[in-house]
């Protein structure tokens, strides 16, 4: 058994002499994990031995009651959201970010094919096909068979054929796209006359001439993928295809952006060919075949400073401007045996009206320097922040909104006054301290992006938010170094809390001020809250911290001249 906690990763067996001895050995990569296993959660574990010359470098034996006991003991002290935050915490920066990685390789389990669940028994096999633009391919049935106005390819297994090879068979017939499953799309969909299991797939350009069952076919987003199965007079299909289409949209999202289907043509509009002025150059440039399954990917522009659209099609990779669509660079390989190739030649535009540079040295670097850049890191593009804003502040309760984070905060307030109202009047009616507390973590929860019911910002992380709101809530800055966002933010949370008992109680303490006074210096601190929630505080109350928003002395007309 593997065992990843925060304090270490562990390797639990039962070797030939632990029967006898009714023990469990216990091993670990480095001996620190070891003892701090002993020194939190077993402290009867035996001597940690050494060898050089086992998979385990470090190796221990404790009774197997005492090691339940111990995970035991580690389950119930659990107290934490994030695993790898916490592992940061408890062993440090680096250590989190191998358990990352172990985590990303963990990950095929739900987005390769390869360990997908057994498919439920059905009478056909389909694929959704969707490019590396987030387009999804439909095909217009000849004579719209079966009453479909916009379907997908599907097909029953042949004597022997598996489920995934009809799929895929299935989709190569009927659009001519050979295509390679990514993903299981969960459920069986049932039509008007058979039950289909589906695929969501990636497919190869350019597609073959697809079979006589197909009229046209389509790459669209989609959204507008359920505009035209709508037109569907078929009502049962139609039901199923727009099951279908929500189910394979949630799948690919969880494919990781490195993994991205291939980028096809339809992806960007208004593509030119490359004109008749052009040259041909000879680079020496080779690709292994794990960069040649990158390369094939292409890559899709997602804000206007990404100057390239790129897509590979049969064995030449298309290097277009996306401003303009231009095609500068047209790049052929041949490949080799393994899957690898090299670069056989680069056709590069010269048409002066489309293309500045003439110098052949500088295509050839620019050549290498989009597939390195573009292609081979295959990270997450950035989205354009206003776009991005925009797509954020279309979701629920978006904490980008000052209303939602002024209705977000309002409980806590009006607990904490009720209580402190109580706590002086018994004839207010009571709230209880863990009423106060119970809004202090529901604070924490939503500003610390742990409140599904909330959309939080890019705002919201303990690099931004995080650390303005130590400043600005005058947070112990050693006590908060290297902690989560939602340690940061319930310390925030609960600092917000004090700083009104304070106000109020100096309310209390000024003979001259009435309940409208206290009311309005409450205001005033809950609008500052709001800004440091925000980020607009620096702007709005520069230089402001909680501490200046202590109960300020009510001064009577006519005193101030005195």
């Amino acid at each position: 058994m593997w065992l990843i906690t925060p304090i270490g990763f562990f390797s639990i067996v039962q070797k030939p002499g632990d029967k006898k001895t009714g023990t469990l050995t216990i091993r670990a990569r480095v001996r620190s994990d070891l003892t701090a296993l002993k020194q939190h959660y077993l402290p009867d574990l035996g001597p940690i031995i050494e060898s050089s010359d086992t998979d385990y470098r470090f190796r221990a034996t404790a009774l197997r009651t005492e090691v339940s006991a111990a995970m035991a003991r580690m389950v119930d002290g659990l107290d934490y959201s994030n695993f790898k935050s916490e592992v940061a915490k408890r062993q440090g920066h680096a250590r989190s970010a191998l358990y990352h990685d172990v985590w990303s390789v963990i990950y095929k389990l739900q987005t390769d094919p390869a360990f997908a669940d057994k498919e439920p028994s059905a009478d056909s096999y389909g694929g959704v096909v969707v490019s590396g633009g987030k387009r999804v391919l439909l095909r217009e049935p000849t004579k719209h068979h079966g009453g479909y106005a916009w379907t997908f390819a599907k097909t029953a297994a042949k004597p022997g054929e598996s489920p995934r090879d009809a799929a895929v068979r299935a989709v190569q017939e009927k659009t001519g796209y050979e295509a390679t499953i990514r993903i299981s799309v969960p459920g069986l969909f049932k039509g008007s006359a058979s039950s289909t299991t589906y695929y969501v797939m990636d497919a190869k350009h350019p597609p073959t001439r697809p079979g006589w069952q197909t009229a046209s076919m389509r790459w669209v987003e989609f959204d507008k993928a359920r505009e035209l199965i709508r037109q569907t007079p078929n009502a049962k299909g139609r039901d199923r295809d727009l099951a279908i289409l929500d189910a394979a949209e949630k799948s690919v999202a969880a494919i990781p952006y490195k993994e991205h289907a291939r980028v096809q043509p339809e992806d960007w509009n208004e593509l030119h060919e490359m004109p008749p002025r052009h040259t041909v150059l000879y680079p020496r440039l080779s690709y292994k075949a794990e960069e040649m399954d990158k390369i094939q990917r292409g890559f899709f522009p997602t804000v206007m400073e990404q100057k390239w659209f790129l897509y590979f099609t049969g064995d030449r990779l298309r290097m277009h401007r996306s401003w303009t669509g231009l095609l500068i660079c047209d790049v052929g390989f041949t490949f080799d045996s393994t899957g690898g190739a090299s670069v056989a030649d680069v056709i590069v535009n010269r048409d002066p009206d489309q293309y500045g540079n003439t110098e052949d040295g500088v295509d050839l670097k620019l050549v290498e320097d989009l597939i390195r850049d573009l292609l081979q890191p295959l990270d997450e593009p950035e989205v354009d922040g206003f776009i991005q804003s925009m797509m954020l502040a279309s979701q629920p309760n978006y904490l980008g909104s000052p209303e939602v984070v002024r209705d977000a905060l309002a409980p806590l307030f009006a607990a904490k006054v009720g209580w402190w109202g109580h706590l002086h009047d018994k004839s207010m009616p009571a709230v209880s301290p863990s009423e106060v507390d119970a809004e202090v973590q529901r604070i924490t929860r939503v500003f610390s992006g742990n409140d599904p019911a909330y959309t939080a910002m890019p705002w919201h992380s303990v690099d931004q938010l995080g650390q303005s709101a130590i400043a600005r809530f005058n947070l112990n800055v050693e006590y908060c170094a290297g902690e989560s966002m939602q340690f940061v933010m319930l310390e925030s949370a609960a600092a917000i809390s004090l700083a009104i008992g304070r106000l109020l109680e100096g309310y209390l303490q000024d003979g001259t001020a009435h309940w409208p006074d206290a009311l309005q210096q409450l205001h005033r601190l809950q609008e500052f809250v709001e800004t440091v929630l925000l980020g607009t505080a620096s702007v709005l109350h520069p230089g402001q911290t909680l501490l200046d928003y202590r109960w300020q002395p009510v001064v009577i007309e006519g005193e101030e001249d005195e």
